[in-house]
Order: structure tokens, then C-alpha cells, then sequence
């Protein structure tokens, strides 16, 4: 317990929305953005280099990729009003101008879209780590990860998860995509016919991508049926993969297919899961609501009244805050101080149906990963429909 709680101390330490560069102040994913396409442009021309490609050409592909990528973040910013890099969007609109390109240079596609993904996939291995350093794309709650700070509302953070540990899916994801990146180079130098490289890194990512959704904590991102536009996307591109190799416009293998029924099968039997009686759990533990349940608490226990009971001496609450979501849940909070420190106590209630002791366990499990809570704790159940969590730490 102490090495873990040490560890996650050290992990935390190193997590800053700004780097402190060359006498300025810049923020992070500017700074790991920086680096990775310092790492990208010489792979694509090393790699390039070794396979008897066109360096002239792949000097033109990077700055055709460059000001698709950042061109379509400056429209999107001026469509929205806000800065939002999607990855899909833009990877998408990176591999179609640079199809455009070499098509319109009479140079064979499939060989310079092979190198281009693989730069941009070292781009997104170290982007990601900028993300995790600002804290977008941010996991779940979870028993381990990281925390972040108050420092880090102002880049964007959600300020009711500050303090909250959360699963560290930005590094998950970053590891993943250089092991991706590392294989295709090798698939690429050991000779596999062009498009080999394009189909393994389109269904690797996207197959991570899509289990990685279900870690992700961020709420303000579409979903339709329950599954997120990127969960969408990765299995379009998956079965997208699939038809063209049919069609003979990529070589064929086994594992692209495979990968498209593993995707389909396991939308297909989550779906099913969250209409059956585990339904309700599912839409407690949805990204929107865990944030929501995150707001109340903090709410909650912002205005929590405290209690003593000292010497056999007890104090009786005034007013107490109930905090909704929009499930209909309601949450107060209280804290009643003893001599070696506080009870914590939660009372759980809904205001549209008795709440079931089901319901309750869910709920107050994710009041506890809030509240990063591992010690003992004790569910009541008390008269129409309220449960009340209690729970002992320590002062200081």
C-alpha cells in the first residue's frame, strides 16, 4: 500500500499543463506535439530512404500532411468556437490529401500511405503523453492512476475530478500505438507488399482504440447507442479495411477480418448486457453520469455539515445540501468528527423510483473511487428507498 500510494505520488509530480522551454511558458501538448513530429518526419524519410522511395515526394507529403492537420483544427475552431483536435478527423484527413498528393504526382499510393501512417502513428504515440500531461482525453475513475490539480482546470480539466485518481488510458494508448508503429516498420522492411503496412496500423489502432472507449472518462464527446463516435469509427475503418482487400485494393490477410468480427461481436454483446438486467448499472456507471455523480459529491460535500461527537457529545445538522443528477439520484453528504478523525456519510436516494440495494452498491462504489476509499465501509439501508454509505479515515 505504501509503495503503491509512493508511486502514484511520483506519477503525480510529473504530470504539468506547461512546460517551461527556451525562457517561455508553452503548454504541454504543444511541447510533446513538437517532439513527436521531430520523432515522425525522420522516420518517414529514413524509412522512405531504405525502400527505394522518392525523397522528393515524401519531402512534399510532410507539408501537405502538416497544414491539412493543423488547417482542419483552425475550421473546426472557427466552426465550433473552441479548440478540439480529434484524432480520427484528422488522421482521416491526413491519409486523404496525402492520397491526393501522390496521386496527382503519378507515384504508386499504397507505397507512401504505408510510410505516412507510420510517421503519423509515432506523432500520436508522443502527442498522447502531452494529453496525459494536460489531462484531456482522460480515464475513468479507477483504483490507480493519477491525480490531477487545480492547475490544471485552467487548460481545460474538469474541475470536479480534480483530486480524483483516474485510470492513465492517455499512456495505455500511447504505448499501444509505438507498438503498432514499431511492428509496421518491421513489416515494412521485411518486404510485406504495399498496403500491408496501412491495413496493419488502420486495424491495430482502431482495434485498441475501440476497448480503449470504454476506459475513457471524458464525458463531452458524441455517442450514439451507447457506443462513442470513435468506437463507431474504429469499426467502419476495421470492415472499410476488410472491403478493400476483397476488392483487391489492399492485399488480403486473415487477421483484418478477424479483427472486424471481434469488433462487431463485442458491440453486439455489450449491447445485449446493457439491456438486460444489468442495464441500470451500465447507465450509472456511463462516462456523462460517473462526472455527474463526481459534481454532486463534490457539491455535496462542499456544503457538508459537520457533525461532533466528542466525549459522548453530539451535534444535530441544520441544513443539509442534496445534490441531483440527472438519473434522478440524490446524494448529501455529512462528516462526523471523532477523536481520531471523521465518519464520512453519504446518503443515497432517488427521487423517480424506490432505489434498490443493487442500485445503491453501484452508486456508492463510485462514490468510494471519488473518494479513493479503500478501507472498510458499510452500506445501510434505511427507511423509503435511502441508503446511507459510512466510512472512517483518519485526520490529516
Amino acid at each position: 500500500m505504501m509503495f503503491r500510494k509512493g508511486s502514484d505520488r511520483h506519477l503525480n509530480s510529473l504530470l504539468h499543463p506547461q512546460v517551461h522551454l527556451l525562457g517561455r511558458v508553452w503548454p504541454s501538448f504543444q511541447v510533446w506535439g513538437a517532439a513527436g513530429l521531430a520523432l515522425a518526419i525522420p522516420l518517414v524519410l529514413m524509412l522512405s530512404k531504405s525502400l527505394g522511395l522518392s525523397l522528393g515526394v515524401m519531402t512534399a507529403i510532410i507539408p501537405v500532411a502538416l497544414v491539412t492537420f493543423f488547417g482542419l483544427a483552425i475550421v473546426t475552431k472557427i466552426i465550433t468556437g473552441e479548440e478540439r483536435l480529434t484524432h480520427y478527423h484528422h488522421v482521416i484527413a491526413v491519409l486523404v490529401a496525402v492520397t491526393l498528393l501522390v496521386w496527382l504526382l503519378r507515384q504508386p499510393v499504397l507505397p507512401y500511405l504505408d510510410v505516412t501512417v507510420l510517421g503519423v502513428g509515432l506523432f500520436v504515440a508522443v502527442g498522447r503523453v502531452g494529453c496525459l500531461m494536460m489531462g484531456c482525453c482522460h480515464g475513468r475513475p479507477h483504483r490507480w492512476g493519477v491525480c490531477y490539480r487545480e492547475e490544471h482546470t485552467a487548460a481545460g480539466f474538469t474541475p470536479s475530478y480534480v483530486g480524483v485518481r483516474l485510470f492513465p488510458i492517455q499512456a495505455v494508448e500511447s504505448l499501444w500505438v509505438l507498438g503498432v508503429v514499431l511492428l509496421g516498420s518491421r513489416l515494412l522492411l521485411r518486404g510485406q507488399p504495399a498496403g500491408t503496412t496501412l491495413a496493419w496500423y488502420i486495424v491495430s489502432y482502431a482495434t485498441g482504440r475501440f476497448y480503449f472507449e470504454f476506459m475513457r472518462g471524458d464525458a463531452e464527446r458524441p455517442y450514439r447507442w451507447g457506443f462513442s463516435e470513435a468506437q463507431w469509427t474504429s469499426i467502419f475503418l476495421d470492415g472499410m479495411v476488410v472491403l478493400a482487400a476483397w476488392a483487391g485494393l489492399l492485399p488480403w490477410h486473415v487477421w483484418p477480418a478477424a479483427a472486424s468480427a471481434c469488433l462487431v461481436g463485442t458491440a453486439i454483446t455489450v449491447a445485449l448486457v446493457r439491456r438486460s438486467s444489468s442495464g441500470a448499472r451500465y447507465r450509472i456507471l456511463r462516462s456523462y453520469h460517473v462526472q455527474e455523480v463526481a459534481e454532486a459529491v463534490e457539491m455535496a460535500s462542499d456544503r457538508a455539515p459537520e457533525m461532533r461527537l466528542l466525549g459522548g457529545q453530539d451535534s444535530i445538522p441544520v441544513d443539509i445540501c442534496i445534490a441531483p443528477t440527472s438519473l434522478g439520484f440524490q446524494i448529501s453528504a455529512g462528516k462526523i468528527r471523532t477523536e481520531t478523525g471523521y465518519i464520512f456519510h453519504y446518503a443515497l436516494s432517488s427521487r423517480n423510483e424506490t432505489m434498490s440495494a443493487a442500485t445503491a452498491r453501484t452508486l456508492a462504489g463510485v462514490i468510494l473511487q471519488l473518494k479513493h476509499h479503500l478501507g472498510p465501509t458499510e452500506l445501510i439501508e434505511g427507511h423509503q428507498g435511502v441508503f446511507h454509505l459510512l466510512y472512517t479515515a483518519a485526520e490529516g
